[in-house]
């Protein structure tokens, strides 16, 4: 079995996961789902991109951020997610074809970059 990934982790500074929460759930449209209760930190959330790969977001008093962090969704309705992030005043950075189809970033409303790709054949 070829390896896949299976989550990509978020950290934010303590109190700020409701705000970060809105725009990965409404904007973004992944479903949140229940975050374990034992072997997990306190605060936080989780998410589910599909049936088997998930977004943590993890609180933490230190946490930090580099502009170049980032992960990529590929998106089967990118035009109406386009059209959320206008609604909701999100930047939006359009970027070269890497893998035949449209492609950019924004940032959730703390600042994370994510990388946003239209569905194609290369870009699944």
């Amino acid at each position: 079995m070829s390896p896949r990934l299976h989550h990509v982790n978020i950290v934010v500074k303590p109190g700020e996961t409701d705000e970060i929460c809105r725009f990965y759930e409404h904007v973004l449209g992944l479903r949140r789902t229940a975050k374990p209760e034992h072997g997990t930190s306190p605060g936080g959330a989780w998410f589910d991109i599909d049936d088997s790969t998930q977004v943590h977001i993890s609180e933490r008093a230190d946490a930090v951020m580099h502009d170049d962090m980032h992960f990529a969704l590929v998106l089967d309705d990118f035009e109406a997610t386009l059209a959320r992030l206008a609604e909701t005043g999100a930047e939006w950075k359009e970027q070269p074809d890497l893998f035949g189809g449209r492609r950019g970033s924004t940032r959730d409303p703390l600042g994370n970059r994510i990388e946003l790709l239209e569905t194609t054949r290369r870009g699944r």
